[in-house]
């Protein structure tokens, strides 16, 4: 079968050309072109609170279905549902509601769950509810994983406790990352040396970069070692903050929606992770104004990329590629000679058109 596109985004590079699927798996590619569409690989969000009206950190196993089939909609073939502060008896409700859909549902897959709370700063909590925060309690952690597959973790490094957990936790096999901070350069710079690998929503949650005070923005854009997760969604960072992060760290730059349930769906009234949120012209607020994530699907963040003038490829790689190998996951977010046609037909405006799934059409 020729899928019918003019090119594709092949081992992370453009092709020009058409592509041939055979028993679902990418036999050639760069024929002849016969379409004017794009074949992008499954996309990878590494945040999401929830999606077209779920809330992640209160679904039931029957809710992830819509959340997971929209995201696919959307392009996105694997995702890392992230749940924010909360009680831990909510928490280790929401974990145990995600390990039952990763093995009920198969539309998108779930790669484990991201904890982005409650080891965090007060003074960089952002919706974090103040009366939930803990400091680093390894036992808490142990018990939440006892629950489901918890993947991913963010700490303030510079809480009491957070350098001993941050080490416990990468020598387990878990992804630590920085957010939420008030760390200066050397306390975020003591966090990564300890295994800490990757910035939550870099510029967001975090102390602010000044030329004498960098804080974790300046330790992770400075060094080669870390990986930049950026909401490249036009509300949450200034254009020019995201170009100057582009220009720092372009190969090490992971695109994250930050989603909650207002995403892909209308303007109004939603929950956060136990927080009303107001939505208005697709920006997400609590009543005092504080920005309660994203609205914007991963696709989005992809053309305003392209928009900003990187190349596709690039902008692709950087919702696929990357957090896929950010996870050690080199079966997702890459299209190949000889593996899945796992992939998204976008049009000239970027608009998803066609989603395949080992060469078969799962949604019109």
């Amino acid at each position: 079968m020729r899928v019918g596109v003019g090119g594709a985004i092949i081992d992370g590079r453009y092709r020009r050309g058409d592509v041939e699927v055979v028993d679902g798996r990418i036999a050639s590619y760069g024929l002849s072109p016969r379409g004017h569409g794009l074949a992008l690989p499954g996309l990878v969000d590494l945040q999401v609170n929830g999606y077209a009206g779920v809330d992640f950190s209160t679904a039931s196993v029957e809710e992830y279905e819509s959340a997971l089939s929209s995201l696919r909609s959307h392009g996105v073939f694997a995702v890392q549902p992230t749940f924010i502060t909360a009680s831990e008896d909510d928490l280790a409700k929401a974990v145990r509601a995600a390990a039952a859909a990763q093995q009920r549902y198969r539309s998108c897959a779930i790669l484990g769950v991201h904890i982005e709370g409650p080891f965090l700063s007060p003074n960089h909590r952002g919706i974090h509810r103040p009366e939930y925060l803990r400091q680093p309690d390894g036992q808490l952690l142990n018990r939440l994983r006892s629950c489901g597959p918890v993947r991913t973790i963010t700490v303030a490094p510079e809480l009491d406790g957070a350098l001993g957990l941050i080490s416990d936790a990468v020598a387990s096999g878990l992804v630590v990352q920085l957010g939420h901070s008030a760390a200066s350069a050397e306390q975020a710079n003591e966090g990564f040396n300890r295994g800490a690998r990757s910035v939550t929503h870099i510029f967001n949650g975090m102390r602010a970069f000044s030329h004498r005070d960098p804080g974790i923005v300046g330790a992770a854009l400075a060094r080669t070692d870390v990986i930049i997760q950026i909401i490249a969604d036009r509300v949450h960072v200034a254009d020019e903050a995201v170009q100057l992060v582009l220009n720092a760290a372009r190969h090490r730059v992971v695109l994250v929606t930050d989603a909650i349930s207002a995403a892909a769906a209308p303007d109004g009234r939603y929950t956060a992770g136990g927080n009303q949120v107001i939505v208005q012209k697709g920006v997400a607020r609590l009543d005092d104004g504080t920005l309660a994530g994203s609205t914007a699907p991963l696709i989005q963040q992809i053309r305003n990329v392209i928009d900003f003038g990187w190349s596709t490829e690039a902008a692709v790689n950087m919702a696929s590629r990357q957090p896929a190998r950010l996870h050690g996951r080199s079966d997702l977010g890459t299209l190949c000679g000889g593996g899945p046609a796992d992939m998204v037909i976008v049009d000239d405006a970027f608009q998803p058109v066609r989603i395949l799934a080992a060469g078969t059409d799962v949604l019109p």
